[in-house]
């Protein structure tokens, strides 16, 4: 059967790219009678939060992206949390020394800094020296005794590991250029690669779909699955998410959490539509493609290979689409929460007005965050844009400065030009004694 899993970390929210891949993985598991896993991954201890975990799985909710086994659902291959499963972990970390693939490591951050630094002195990559694999027993042991801290890393024999990628075809890593990793800390618990692989294979993952950037991670995790006796499952990278400036998507750059697209006015079945564009073509071509057609057509032969560029004009317009497509009342409905979000103040205007101008607005909104803008143009009430501009007008200063301003317009009404405004505002500077904000 085909299995496969979205498995976030809570040490943050969902944002473009965490939904893109859970909405592929969700995409393959529909169209083709399988099954979707929710694991979180909070093996991270110090940064993972309980808050972040409950809003990924609001989000996945509120998206419509439904799981088959998770934390809140259960299943036959749980507990679905990491933290959960740390016997496990241990367990086949015993495994491992056992079979004298394992072994103890003594380097300190300075020890790898200093290695670090020699191999770019030298232009070559880094891996790690291999330092204390070699380390006598005797030494190894009385380092132990006296509670010297360490981590568990894994031996890594010269081989060339290969894989079938469904995305990227073949692909082929020497171990050469691996060296020995670290799996777990001193106190046994798991770094995410040791963690990652098991669970993939004891929850019996068929195939793993993920952003490109855990390609790296691949054939160390292959070499952990074959080194406990259990079979890789097969893989699937995914393009990365590109900022408009063709750098990776991050919060300077237009990365946005899901609670920033609800809050924006977008719906549920565009973010989802756009999302799918990112590195997908849908067989006929077309960029409105509603949840259910996509699963009817998704295939990962179609996934590109090219890194996808995030275009909020191109969201904006898919947006515009659904909000033809709701019914009037769902609209209004949504509208008014919109309003409502905005402190949006009417000024007394009567509800069956505010009825055909929100109808009237209809065709030129793309999202519901900016009909509160419009309705105050439209009715003669502008509102504040956003908090920092509705505290400032709530100073009581404000009225003063205002007035003042309106007197200074009104007075150079016939000669208004770039120049005017820049001396309205310094001698509006001068008339209230304030800086300008």
């Amino acid at each position: 059967m085909i299995r496969v899993r979205f498995a976030p970390s809570p040490t943050g929210l969902l944002h473009q790219g965490n939904v893109r891949t859970a909405l592929f993985n969700y995409l393959f598991a529909r169209s083709q009678g399988g099954k979707l896993i929710l694991r979180i991954e909070d093996t991270d201890q110090e940064r993972s939060q309980e808050n972040f975990e409950a809003a990924i799985l609001e989000d996945l909710k509120w998206l419509g992206l439904s799981y088959d086994e998770g934390p809140d659902r259960g299943g036959d291959f749980g507990p679905y949390r990491q933290s959960e499963r740390l016997g496990i972990y241990k367990k086949h970390l015993q495994q491992l020394e056992a079979q004298g693939q394992v072994y103890s490591c003594f380097c300190t951050q300075e020890d790898l800094e200093a290695e670090r630094r020699k191999a770019m002195a030298g232009g070559k990559p880094y891996r790690y020296s291999g330092k204390c694999r070699e380390l006598p027993a005797d030494d190894r042991k009385a380092k132990l005794e006296a509670g010297v801290a360490h981590t568990y890393r894994f031996k890594v024999e010269r081989e060339i590991v290969k894989f079938t990628d469904l995305v990227y075809g073949e692909k082929v890593f020497d171990t050469l250029t691996i060296g020995d990793f670290v799996i777990a800390r001193s106190n046994e618990l798991p770094l995410y690669l040791f963690a990652c692989a098991i669970d993939d294979c004891l929850m019996q993952i068929s195939h793993v779909i993920r952003g490109e950037d855990g390609m790296s991670n691949s054939p160390r995790q292959i070499l952990l699955q074959k080194a406990l006796g259990f079979t890789p499952p097969q893989f699937a990278h995914l393009p990365l998410i590109l900022g408009p400036d063709h750098t990776l998507l991050s919060k300077r750059n237009g990365s946005t959490s899901v609670g920033e697209l609800k809050a924006k006015g977008y719906l549920p079945p565009a973010i989802l539509n756009y999302l799918a564009l990112l590195g997908w073509a849908p067989p006929e071509g077309k960029d409105i493609v509603p949840p259910e057609k996509l699963i009817e057509s998704f295939d990962l032969g179609r996934v590109s290979r090219s890194s996808a560029i995030f275009d909020w004009a191109k969201l904006d317009h898919i947006n515009q689409v659904y909000m033809m497509q709701l019914s009037e009342e769902d609209y209004l409905a949504k509208a008014r929460e919109a309003l409502a979000a905005a402190s949006f103040d009417a000024g007394g205007t009567p509800e069956e007005n505010l009825r055909k101008v929100l109808l009237a607005l209809r065709p030129n909104v793309r999202n519901f965050s900016e009909i509160p803008g419009w309705m105050g143009l439209l009715l003669g009430h502008p509102q504040p844009q956003n908090d920092e501009a509705r505290e400032i007008l709530k100073a009581p200063e404000s009225r003063k400065v205002l007035e003042t301003l309106a007197k200074l317009i009104e007075a150079r009404e016939d000669e208004m030009n770039a120049a005017s405004y820049e001396q309205i505002l310094e001698e509006l500077k001068k008339k209230t004694k304030m800086k300008g904000k």
